[in-house]
């Protein structure tokens, strides 16, 4: 899969989380750092949307931040943090 765009989410102490890393957006690589912890072999597949959302703010107030890397059209890369 090819995008124009990287997302990952950075732990509390800033390294990358590995699983995050996606080029299918944000909300994705959010739902894969939350799947890491919380593995669908237990709890199913159904940690999207509203409740990963919800866990989502959790992480953000602990410290934990996503990030997406836009490359231009001429190859220069944009960082974005949200």
């Amino acid at each position: 899969m090819e995008g124009a765009t990287i997302s990952f989410v950075t732990w509390p102490d800033g390294k990358v989380s590995q699983a995050s890393l996606t080029v299918a957006g944000e909300d994705m690589a959010r739902q894969k750092v939350i799947a890491e912890w919380m593995p669908e072999r237990y709890f199913g597949d159904a940690i999207n949307g509203f409740m990963a959302n919800a866990i989502w703010r959790g992480m953000c107030a602990k410290g934990f931040k996503s990030w997406t890397i836009r490359i231009g059209a001429d190859g220069s890369p944009e960082l974005d943090e949200h």
